[in-house]
């Protein structure tokens, strides 16, 4: 036996995913939390970029991804560096999101960061860290899928900075103008 149809809103029509800012639009509807992650190369060099394509993936191996432009100068970065720290941004990090999703020179300037075990960096507020040894790297169109073992973590209470329709909000509802 089928279930009846319910009364309420008529949900929006579907249509062809073909239209990439559509897309975008339709993806922007899902609310994602954001993070840096960051390596350091064996010469010393440091490395870190704005994720939000951050999620668990195995509990046991306890393993975690994030996902990246195929071009991306980071996806080289890490593979050389063969792990990396997720940090897990706070609700004021908005400005620290935006340096490192952009294309400044030294994107670690002033900001206190400490060595976490691996070697690769953690701010030391992020709501939380997981360092990682680097366990694979999967093609997924024109991403790359960055796959770490997590070997050492740490958490603190906080709220999170959330990235919804284009925009950084704190956890509550969304200020008014």
């Amino acid at each position: 036996m089928q279930a009846p149809l319910s009364e309420g809103p008529v949900p929006a029509a579907f249509r062809a995913a073909d239209d990439p800012k559509a897309f975008r639009e339709v993806l922007g509807q899902f609310c994602t939390g954001l993070t840096i992650v960051t390596g350091q190369l064996p010469g010393g060099s440091r490395f870190g970029l704005t994720a939000s394509s951050f999620q668990a993936l195995s509990l046991d191996p306890p393993l975690v991804l994030y996902s990246v432009r195929r071009e991306a100068a980071s996806v080289d970065l890490v593979r050389r560096a063969g792990g990396f720290c997720v940090n897990v941004l706070r609700d004021h990090h908005g400005p620290l999101a935006r340096r490192f999703g952009s294309a400044v020179e030294d994107r670690f300037a002033g900001e206190a960061w400490h060595e976490s075990p691996s070697g690769a960096w953690r701010l030391p507020d992020a709501i939380a860290a997981l360092d990682c040894r680097l366990w694979n790297i999967c093609e997924g169109g024109d991403h790359v899928i960055i796959i770490g073992e997590v070997t050492a973590m740490s958490r603190s209470d906080g709220d999170p900075l959330l990235f919804f329709r284009g925009e950084f909000r704190p956890i509550g509802p969304a200020p008014h103008p």
